[in-house]
């Protein structure tokens, strides 16, 4: 079957050019002269490719960008955005809306219909990667609101899956020589690189240097080579605990956490307690998604409006579960029942308080699983990694 390109423009006239263009070469054209219209038809056409306009009356090209990068259903479709602006600014606002390419009018059909060639191979390509490594489960973790522990319940979960839990018998410390442990990569998309200050990792640029590429310039083996490897057998992206925030746009994040699934059996992503566009671009990559929050009547309210909100942009609720982080002693603390029952959704993983140990393995770069590997909390994030498999099987 001929590849669909949905053409986006006001110019009738526009579209019907590009559209002849097109289908000469075989190609199946959907037309769309209006912002509405585009939104309507790439979530029923589900195109290959979209070509947008970015100057247009009810809806510029970049509010259209964002909206199809914010749904699951379309923030995967490439997007060529074509206009008449030149300026720099513009064309860094329309690749920070989700657009993977950009290109000015007036442009010469062969170098469009180049671009068009070059954005279909690599979908392609990208499609039997993702074919050829459907096995690996990708799972997001994301706070309900800030300092909940997010990036400790994702460090920890990570390494106990690197070293076997889910994999190996619960009483089992110590794999076998012939035990094949799971190949773990863990990401951090949190604004402020919390994972690199757990580990007391001050040189991390893992993540600012790759987006330092065009998105249609990343592949695996670039990746990989961006990625840091932990005494545990995990390996990392990570991004620097500075001031700063690293500015991440939807089709970085796609493109990145498409390649990571390539490179692993288990993908896991810090992303942090924010839910923006690129956190929603992440959502349609992800096979499970674990809401990190405390038991406390504030975090209820927030897990509640989170969890509400999923739906609404196209998270399938079964996807989703609970971790609890139960940061110091409290009699105020939530039950699970009472959080199961307020929320009719069921925890699984409950995390103890111990401020103590979380510090210290924070001061010594140490992940707690393996500062006390005996320990209670260790057993849980064990507990916790062991659900995960079985919930990604």
């Amino acid at each position: 079957m001929a590849e669909a390109i949905l053409v986006v423009d006001d110019d009738l006239q526009t579209v019907k050019l590009i559209g002849l263009m097109l289908q000469r070469k075989g190609y199946r054209v959907i037309p769309a002269t209006s912002g509405v219209q585009a939104l309507a038809k790439a979530e029923t056409e589900q195109p290959d490719l979209i070509i947008l306009d970015v100057m247009m009356p009810d809806m510029d090209g970049f509010e259209v960008c964002r909206r199809l990068r914010s749904s699951p259903r379309t923030s995967a479709i490439p997007i060529l955005m074509f206009t008449a602006k030149t300026a720099v600014a513009d064309k860094i606002a329309g690749f920070q809306a989700g657009a993977d390419d950009y290109l000015t009018k007036p442009v010469h059909p062969a170098e469009l219909l180049s671009r068009v060639e070059a954005f279909l191979q690599r979908a392609a390509r990208l499609k039997a990667e993702a074919t050829a490594r459907a096995q690996a489960a990708t799972l997001g973790f994301l706070g309900v609101k800030g300092g909940v522990g997010t990036s400790t319940v994702a460090l920890n979960t990570a390494v106990a899956l690197a070293l076997g839990a889910g994999h190996l018998p619960p009483t089992v410390r110590t794999p076998p020589p012939d035990f094949r442990p799971p190949a773990v990569i863990l990401a951090d998309l949190a604004p402020h690189g919390g994972l690199a200050y757990l580990l007391r990792l001050s040189q991390a640029f893992g993540l600012p240097s790759l987006l330092a590429y065009p998105p249609q310039e990343l592949d695996p083996p670039t990746i990989e080579k961006h990625l840091t490897r932990h005494v545990s057998g995990l390996r990392m992206l990570l991004a620097p605990y500075t001031p700063r925030p690293t500015m991440l746009s939807s089709a970085h994040i796609r493109t990145i956490a498409r390649h990571l699934a390539t490179l692993g059996d288990y993908i896991l992503f810090d992303m942090g307690h924010t839910l923006d566009d690129a956190a929603r671009a992440l959502l349609g990559e992800l096979r499970y998604l674990a809401l990190v929050m405390e038991p406390t009547a504030l975090a209820l309210v927030h897990a509640r409006e989170l969890i509400q909100l999923l739906p609404q942009i196209g998270w399938v609720p079964q996807q989703l579960g609970l971790v609890v982080v139960n940061r110091a002693v409290s009699g105020i603390a939530l039950t699970r029942r009472q959080i199961e029952e307020a929320l009719s959704l069921e925890p699984i993983g409950f995390i103890s308080p111990a401020p103590e140990l979380a510090h210290q393995a924070a001061d010594q770069g140490i992940p707690i699983v393996l500062l006390q590997p005996e320990g209670l909390l260790a057993e849980q994030f064990r507990e916790l990694a062991r659900r995960l498999v079985s919930l990604t099987r």
